[in-house]
């Protein structure tokens, strides 16, 4: 309330009233606190009204920081809302952008195809544009997407490529996010040392950078690639990072990740209650936030688990054929593998050709993975 001679807090005008929510939202966006982010993006483009090219900017920034603490549906939304307005105002590049958002939300939500065509288009426009960075993060959204299909191989071209682009003397996120990528690349292919390489490169880098999400990632893929080398207090030691810097950034969908993981690291070290414990949390994640691909890996730790103890094998069964059938249905060659690989190993479903056969399903996508698992409980990448 303003005092009689005028004095006292005024009203601010809308305009700064956006200017300060759009550098909160960046501020937010740049500590990782993407929920917080998204909020304060959304309240500027409601103030943006009229100012279409400022609105639509908004929009996409919430829009991918919905995405990153999984609320993909919510996300897809803003990006249709971003493509609508750039098509009114003739700006390829922002459809593009939004394009590239829309292929990521698509992605974890298991729709691999759409996913592709999106970055398949995207890298064209880049390239004919000739923008790098453009190109560069393009390449990495489509290695990830490739990866998750079992193609490795045009996976690990992309992803090398954008590493050239990426690469330089002065760290840079969009360089650790690369290795990130070809980290976990490595530890599918059964290149354990390799994996682990990268993950360390990257988290010296992001570190460097000050990126707590880039942190985060390259902890749960340290954490991963000693559970494959064996280092069991290493993986639990950057396993309770990873949670713990998931937790803070408020990532639904990459902390379940780590819950599968750690439930993977004790189910091969025997510690079944507590594997089971980390699976069903994770399941329940899964499940919140529609991730079709988490939860065939969580169906499949739950049945392992099972087959260990020698009991409920109905039970079994229905775990791994209804994590085939989501990883069928969406194009998880990998995760499809895993479930038919422990049908064949406890006997519901034998395969033809045995294990000699699986083996090369994987060889397939060019993973040696299974080539040194031959009994339960199976150390899965």
């Amino acid at each position: 309330m303003a005092t009689a001679n005028g004095s006292g807090p005024q009203t601010q005008t809308i305009p700064t009233l956006v200017d300060t929510l759009l550098r909160r939202a960046r501020t937010a966006h740049a500590s990782s606190q993407f929920a917080e982010a998204a909020r304060l993006y959304l309240a500027a483009a409601r103030l943006l009204r009229g100012r279409p090219d400022q609105q639509a900017e908004a929009l996409l920034e919430a829009a991918h920081a919905l995405r990153l603490v999984g609320y993909f549906r919510r996300a897809l939304q803003l990006y249709a809302r971003v493509q609508a307005l750039a098509r009114e105002m003739g700006d390829e590049a922002l459809w593009m952008d939004a394009r590239v958002g829309e292929g990521m939300a698509r992605r974890a939500m298991g729709d691999l195809k759409a996913a592709i065509t999106c970055f398949r288009e995207a890298l064209a426009y880049y390239q004919e544009q000739e923008d790098p960075e453009g190109i560069g993060y393009t390449l990495w959204c489509l290695g990830g997407a490739l990866r998750l299909t079992g193609n490795f191989e045009e996976a690990l071209d992309c992803l090398m490529e954008a590493l050239d682009l990426f690469a330089d003397e002065k760290p840079t996120t969009a360089e650790g996010y690369v290795r990130c990528a070809l980290g976990g690349l490595s530890r599918m292919r059964g290149e354990y040392d390799a994996s682990l390489a990268y993950y360390r490169e990257a988290e010296r880098i992001l570190t460097a950078c000050e990126d707590l999400f880039g942190r985060a990632y390259a902890a749960c893929g340290m954490a991963n690639a000693y559970r494959m080398l064996g280092d069991v207090e290493s993986a639990h030691h950057y396993f309770a990072q990873a949670q713990q810097r998931y937790h803070q950034i408020g990532d639904r969908v990459s902390y379940a990740y780590t819950l599968w993981g750690e439930g993977t690291l004790f189910k091969v070290t025997y510690r079944i209650g507590q594997a089971r414990e980390r699976f069903r949390q994770a399941l329940q994640l899964f499940r919140a936030t529609g991730d079709d691909r988490g939860i065939a890996y969580a169906y499949t730790g739950l049945a392992e688990l099972l087959l260990l103890e020698g009991r409920a094998p109905k039970q079994v069964q229905r775990y791994l054929e209804a994590a085939r059938l989501r990883a069928a249905q969406h194009g998880y060659t990998f995760e499809r593998l895993h479930a038919e690989l422990l049908l064949h190993l406890s006997g519901l479903q034998p395969v033809a050709g045995g294990l000699e056969a699986l083996r090369e399903a994987y060889r397939r996508c060019g993973s040696q993975w299974l080539e040194d698992q031959m009994s339960l409980p199976l150390n899965i990448p």
